[in-house]
């Protein structure tokens, strides 16, 4: 039986993007990502699977999309919607088995809770020396 998020998870990738980082913040590489731009991605992923916009992930909804974004994939090699790695796909696949539906602070409640897993020291950036270890 498939879950939601299992779909979804389907979606995340190796690929981070380096976001704008305040000031006094150490400069990121390409390939380290914030526990905040986390937290972004996990929103990002989880609205675009919301298709109803209530809040809440069901399983349909999950199926249709994700099916949609790996067929992108494949075509492409595009990521449209990248998160902190391939594992995390094993990480959400555990962490929602059989729910039928999953809402919003569950999905980023789970997708920090993983970034937090993979950061070894601590400091709020994953790196992806972090990530690669993590797999």
């Amino acid at each position: 039986m498939t879950t939601p998020l299992t779909i979804a998870a389907l979606a995340v990738s190796l690929s981070a993007t380096n976001a704008s980082a305040p000031a006094n913040a150490p400069a990121l590489t390409e390939l380290e990502i914030t526990r905040e731009q986390a937290r972004e991605r996990a929103d990002e992923l989880f609205d675009r699977f919301d298709l109803n916009h209530n809040g809440v992930v069901t399983r349909a909804e999950a199926q249709r999309v994700g099916v949609r974004l790996m067929l992108v994939r494949a075509k492409t090699g595009v990521d449209q919607t990248p998160g902190l790695g391939g594992h995390t796909l094993r990480f959400l696949k555990h962490r929602f088995a059989g729910a039928e539906a999953v809402a919003k602070l569950e999905f980023e409640a789970a997708f920090l809770a993983h970034f937090d897993e993979m950061d070894a020291n601590h400091d709020g950036i994953l790196t992806a020396a972090e990530r690669l270890q993590a797999r």
